[in-house]
């Protein structure tokens, strides 16, 4: 299971907070759900995180550790969100919900699309020719199935030389 962007931002009210209680208001969760996905992320991680007792909450050695990866991660994400509300802001034509909505959906088509032809293309593979038995493949080939629609047996025979 990946760490989840909720688990980085209590992870890190956390280590600031230095007290369950608190950081689950700073975060606007309950305290049992930010409990919960701290011993997930430990669960994880395989080890704790956080040591616990009556008074306080510290850090062990591999929460010191991967703190600095984490406030990274809370940066990027960040910066991140700076960009996408900078792009909508400064952007020359207001991006309406539903546009975007049938952007997605043309987009969602195309990759179905894709992945049909991919697999139907890797099911089905082509005829192979051999120089061994040529018969074989041309039994195979019915040239007038290709037009199942016409019946040979009503067009006119013709003679070679009336051609010319």
């Amino acid at each position: 299971m990946p760490v989840k962007m909720h688990q980085v931002s209590y992870f890190l009210a956390l280590c600031e907070e230095r007290n369950f209680t608190r950081a689950a208001r700073r975060c606007g969760v309950a305290q049992p759900s930010l409990t919960r996905a701290i011993q997930q992320l430990e669960q994880e991680f395989g080890s704790r995180l956080f040591e616990r007792d009556n008074m306080s909450v510290r850090l062990t050695d591999l929460g010191a550790f991967v703190q600095p990866e984490f406030e990274q991660i809370n940066r990027a994400t960040a910066q991140i969100a700076q960009k996408v509300t900078t792009f909508d802001v400064s952007s020359p034509t207001k991006h309406d919900a539903k546009a975007k909505e049938a952007l997605m959906r043309v987009a969602g088509i195309a990759a179905v699309a894709i992945v049909i032809a991919i697999t139907a293309l890797a099911i089905r593979p082509a005829p192979h020719a051999t120089a061994a038995a040529p018969d074989k493949v041309r039994a195979q080939i019915d040239p007038y199935a290709l037009h199942s629609g016409i019946n040979t047996k009503s067009l006119p025979d013709q003679v070679v030389h009336e051609l010319y």
